[in-house]
């Protein structure tokens, strides 16, 4: 049992709230409103360029809701809503966000939101516009609007990135991985159905391919070309139902620096991806 609690085989989500999609958007485009002011050249070729997103598709489960680098430096944001009553984030959540930075050297962020529950009488609820809202949603500042999880203090992207070589964490390789896969997919016709970039769960996508046929793929980041094994994970269906009425697949991707012995944050590698294995027939 996972601190996920396994259910990292499911390919169905739980359907977010409005209000926290509603929360995330905003929080996306206030943050990308900020890399359009600071980055000189549309969209940069790498973190150190300017401001560039890691992840802003939503995922499940996930221990943050968007990350984006710049310089040699990963902010790891996970949006939380506050108002009189307390907050949205749990402990659990916060304790989640905390591991995860501290293993793989990323800056724990808060993106802070005031939630107001609108209050009416009665009869006014006859009165309001179908499309209007019971809640307001205002971010508590203006530009990054960013607070350190760990000691509460705002954050200034600018201050805490630094220009120091940094060597590319376990789960930032993960999440390479697979972002090529699932690009590899996509070029080919197929859907992705979902996806979750965390380490330790398998499998890591869910997809429909050409013919309408749901499959699930394991992609693990590989060091050397003994790892292309897949009979690693043949019969890793056996413990889970849900698996065992889709093919299954292992996506080995290996990455190489142009330039350093090891692969750090913001530097062009070279990537070795030969495509799907199959592991399993349904």
């Amino acid at each position: 049992m996972s601190r996920y609690n396994d259910i990292q085989y499911l390919v169905d989500r739980p359907e977010p709230t409005e209000i926290f999609l509603k929360a995330r958007n905003m929080a996306g485009m206030q943050l990308q409103k900020q890399f359009s002011k600071y980055n000189r050249n549309g969209n940069p070729n790498s973190s150190y360029d300017g401001f560039k997103w890691v992840k802003s598709e939503l995922t499940y489960p996930s221990f943050d809701h968007l990350t984006f680098t710049y310089k040699g430096s990963v902010f790891s944001v996970v949006v939380e809503l506050v108002s009189d009553a307390g907050t949205s984030l749990t402990q659990q959540q916060k304790n989640r966000l905390l591991e995860a930075c501290e293993k793989n050297n990323l800056i724990p962020c808060l993106f802070r939101f005031r939630f107001l529950e609108k209050k009416s009488l009665f009869f006014d609820v006859f009165k309001k516009p179908n499309n209007e809202k019971d809640y307001d949603l205002k971010p508590l500042n203006e530009g990054w609007n960013l607070y350190d999880a760990r000691t509460n203090e705002k954050i200034d992207p600018f201050v805490l990135a630094t220009d120091e070589p940094t060597k590319m964490s376990e789960w930032e390789l993960n999440n390479f991985a697979i972002q090529i896969v699932r690009n590899d997919l996509e070029n080919e016709g197929n859907e992705i159905l979902s996806f979750c970039d965390l380490v330790e769960v398998n499998p890591q996508i869910w997809f429909k391919n050409k013919k309408g046929e749901v499959g699930w793929i394991i992609v693990k980041h590989i060091t050397n070309e003994k790892d292309l094994d897949y009979r690693e994970w043949v019969g890793l269906e056996k413990n889970n139902p849900q698996l065992q009425g889709c093919d299954g697949y292992f996506a080995p991707v290996q990455f190489a620096s142009f330039d350093s012995s090891i692969l750090l944050r913001g530097r062009s590698a070279n990537v070795n991806y030969r495509g799907l294995k199959r592991i399993y027939v349904s």
